[in-house]
């Protein structure tokens, strides 16, 4: 495997600290993004937590990741390790209570890329041949009322309840990560992200197009492209805290 990486968080435009985290072991195909909650210091607590609790249980487990059969259950095991420290930390730590973080994530393994998500941190891809889309789900109120056909897109983005979360690591109780199996290929792009980015877009349609340019721009400089991004949603509020990875297969 060999990759091409770019990263970049930011404060944004409103908020006092940075709650998002980033993270990525590149010598075993993993990529993610974990966005805090929980007030004070306990968003960037739990965020760090996460990323670091996961990076190193996927690092300790090696070349045995290539003889793991059930990869989900794996992907869920962890998380559920990573919520558990957030969780012990917060009872140590009274003033950390009620902490925990969204979080989405690519393995890849097995000639597959595994994305997983809690919460409404996304990852888009956009293949090779140009097609692009949403490969992780939404555990929130809102993508529930979308689901259901209740209301648009569009609509979602002006929507009282639209950053009610379901589900966080370190916070909710019987966690239930969505994994979405992928093919590895040569040539596509994944585009995590914490919904600072997403939120300030009206539809994916706006944020594919603003990568598209933006690596042709940069010349398929993946930095400046996330940089692009960050800058692109701060000058369009920059309302939350702005993390942006992108990963391209080369091999």
């Amino acid at each position: 495997m060999k990759f091409k990486i770019g990263c970049k968080t930011d404060i944004g435009r409103k908020k006092s600290n940075n709650e998002d985290s980033y993270y990525f072991l590149e010598e075993v195909g993993l990529f993610g993004v974990a966005d805090g909650m929980g007030g004070h210091a306990g968003g960037e607590v739990a965020s760090k937590l996460a990323a670091e609790t996961i990076t190193k249980r996927v690092a300790g487990a090696g070349d045995r990741l290539d003889k793991i059969e059930n990869i989900p259950s794996f992907i869920s095991n962890i998380i559920t390790i990573a919520s558990d420290s957030i969780k012990q930390e917060a009872l140590e730590n009274p003033s950390l209570r009620g902490m925990g973080t969204t979080l989405v994530q690519a393995l890849c393994v097995n000639g597959k890329v595994f994305v997983s998500n809690i919460g409404d941190a996304r990852c888009y891809k956009l293949s090779a041949s140009g097609e692009f889309s949403l490969i992780s789900h939404d555990h929130s109120q809102i993508q529930d009322y979308i689901d259901d056909g209740l209301i648009t897109e569009e609509q979602a983005k002006v929507h009282p309840m639209r950053h009610v979360i379901t589900q966080a690591v370190g916070y909710t109780d019987n966690l239930n990560a969505r994994t979405v199996e992928c093919e590895y290929k040569a040539g596509d792009y994944y585009l995590l992200c914490s919904d600072g980015l997403n939120d300030q877009f009206k539809n994916d349609g706006e944020i594919k197009d603003l990568l598209v340019k933006s690596l042709a721009e940069t010349g398929d400089d993946l930095e400046a492209t996330c940089q692009k991004m960050v800058d692109e949603a701060n000058e369009l509020g920059g309302r939350d805290n702005i993390t942006v990875l992108i990963f391209k297969i080369l091999e």
